[in-house]
């Protein structure tokens, strides 16, 4: 995973809040964005989804609202999660609360529904073997549909799976640490100690560290037809992808094609923008015109108070005490 800091300073604009930051290093998983608290590893997700949907990497409130585009997130952070859910027809889902989805798992009837899956940082720790949560993925997506995931991964030759007996297990405290009580399918038992925990205990035990050549065999033998890591950082968003590891990645069953609704409802949108830009320049440039008609008139009136004050009438007056003052 990036551990490596960036030792310059660097000004961006936050991807998912908009806001704008000048920070003196930024890391993979430590908070960058005064604003809404984002890290690399989120504003990198959302980038990936901005250039799949939309060729161009757009910040989340610049998003274009389409509600003919459908989604799911595998517990999303609520800072992207929340606006998502008003730009698309957009679920995040829970592995322990509704709305509940188990990715290896999921309804039958949900295949073939959506246009984009988001996992961030998920699929580490799916139990043996994560080959299904790939394969059901594939099977949830649309045919351009596309999986926009982060997971730690390493260029190791395989993945280092930490349980890869795991069959009837349970995490339990003994003596105020948890272990990892497993009874394999032989029957016989085993404990692991040193457990690693994104977060919090339970759902959140690593159970992997991917390789990325494996991570990307695995995908491809799920079904996906490209599998392309992201290579270069976008400074201008502050995704600064200082080192080799954990790199975001999308896996696509084709490219992402805007269907019929889709395009009709972005054409809508655009047009309605166009309108509102073109309303907003014909008024701005009728209150240039009439700035200037008034700017015109100001100079008119000081040339004639300025003569004014120089007429003898108007002086004899001041000298009397009478009239108006206009020096």
């Amino acid at each position: 995973m990036f551990g490596v800091d960036c030792s310059l300073v660097i000004s961006f604009t936050c991807n998912i809040c908009g806001a704008h930051n000048t920070v003196e290093k930024i890391e993979w998983e430590t908070p960058s964005c005064p604003g809404c608290g984002s890290n690399v590893r989120k504003r990198a997700i959302i980038h990936l989804l901005s250039m799949e949907l939309f060729g161009e990497g757009l910040a989340l409130p610049h998003f274009p609202s389409v509600r003919a585009i459908r989604g799911i997130g595998l517990s999303d952070d609520l800072g992207y999660a929340v606006p998502l859910a008003g730009k698309f027809d957009y679920t995040n889902t829970y592995y322990d609360r509704e709305p509940y989805l188990d990715i290896t798992t999921p309804d039958p009837k949900l295949q073939g529904t959506y246009d984009f899956i988001l996992s961030s940082d998920v699929f580490e720790h799916v139990p043996p073997a994560a080959e299904r949560a790939f394969v059901e993925s594939y099977k949830l997506l649309k045919p351009n549909g596309f999986l926009c995931i982060t997971v730690p991964s390493t260029l190791d030759a395989k993945t280092a799976e930490h349980y890869p007996d795991l069959h009837d297990y349970a995490i339990v405290n003994l003596r105020d640490q948890p272990v990892l009580i497993n009874r394999k399918r032989d029957g016989t038992l085993e404990i692991h100690d040193k457990l690693r925990f994104h977060g919090g205990h339970g759902a959140t035990l690593e159970m992997r560290v991917f390789s990325q050549k494996d991570l990307a065999e695995r995908l491809r033998s799920a079904g996906f037809s490209e599998v392309a890591f992201q290579a270069k950082s976008v400074e201008e968003f502050g995704i600064i992808l200082d080192g080799i590891f954990s790199r975001p990645l999308v896996a696509r069953k084709e490219a992402f094609v805007p269907g019929p609704e889709v395009f009709s409802q972005l054409l809508h949108q655009y047009r309605s923008q166009a309108e509102e830009l073109s309303k907003l320049r014909t008024e701005a440039a009728e209150m240039s015109v009439k700035n200037l008609q008034l700017q015109r008139e100001k100079d008119v009136l000081e040339i004639k108070v300025r003569a004014a004050a120089q007429s003898k009438w108007v002086r004899l007056g001041n000298r009397l005490g009478r009239g108006p003052r206009l020096d």
